[in-house]
């Protein structure tokens, strides 16, 4: 294990981070478990919170993931009832995992708050592929956007001739402003309300690590973090499944040609 970090490292230590976090919340498979290291105790998550605390010279985010860590996932089968019984097979499970159904008078904020979302998107070439209906405000879709974010701060990091300072400046700018207004804004009520509902299971463990890893993001990036608490916006009728129901990927924000 590294003793210090790195600018490229922190980088790519939050890009790890978040790219757990995506696969973690869509429907479990054999191989989003491999890829997350379940089975090993999450073994690239430990690393990367490891290197993240490092940074901010503290243990927080190694203690918040002690929980999950001690668990060695294997089936993704014997994960998928909890998964249905807490997310749903529609938006409206136990668990809202779409960012714009928070908040009481999100009726009339939803469309706008959708194109901003889509707007960050398309900001840098990213849309989702065109035969998947998928909900761009979903958590991990927009976990995957601030993956891709982060890996792109890397690789201008790692530049080996001179830094694009301006693309680095704007990367970073679009990272600190999409956890403020979106994934930390109301990522820490869905992850409270994760723990709340599955105290002692798998995806309250998950829960729990994100809310610390989001607590930190924010705090690392300077932006005020989202309130513990929020409510969901009235229920309207809507029959329209989660794409996470059938398709075999959630999110998979490609580059348009």
């Amino acid at each position: 294990m590294l003793e210090s970090n790195s600018p490229v490292d922190e980088a790519l230590a939050r890009a790890v981070a978040y790219r757990t976090f995506s696969l973690a919340f869509q429907a479990p498979t054999d191989e989003r478990l491999r890829e997350m290291g379940a089975s090993d105790g999450f073994h690239l998550l430990a690393e990367a919170f490891s290197c993240l605390d490092r940074a901010v010279g503290s243990q927080r985010l190694e203690a918040g993931i002690r929980r999950l860590t001690s668990r060695r996932v294997q089936d993704a089968e014997a994960l998928a009832p909890q998964y249905w019984r807490l997310f749903g097979h529609t938006t409206r499970g136990l668990i809202c995992g779409c960012e714009t159904e928070y908040g009481d008078e999100n009726n009339f904020q939803q469309p706008q708050q959708l194109a901003d979302v889509s707007g960050y998107y398309l900001a840098f070439g990213l849309t989702p592929p065109s035969a998947s209906e998928v909900r761009l405000d979903h958590v991990a879709c927009e976990c995957e956007f601030m993956d891709f974010l982060n890996r792109k701060e890397a690789w201008l990091l790692a530049a080996t001739d001179q830094i694009d300072e301006e693309t680095l400046a704007v990367t970073r700018d679009a990272g600190r402003a999409f956890l403020r207004d979106h994934l930390g804004y109301f990522g820490r009520a869905f992850a409270g309300k994760l723990v709340a509902e599955d105290p002692g299971g798998y995806f309250g463990a998950l829960g729990e690590s994100f809310l610390c890893f989001l607590d930190a993001s924010c705090a690392m990036a300077g932006v005020t973090a989202g309130p513990a608490e929020l409510s969901v916006r009235p229920d309207l009728v809507d029959d329209t499944p989660m794409a996470c129901g059938s398709a075999d990927e959630l999110v998979q924000i490609q580059r348009r040609p």
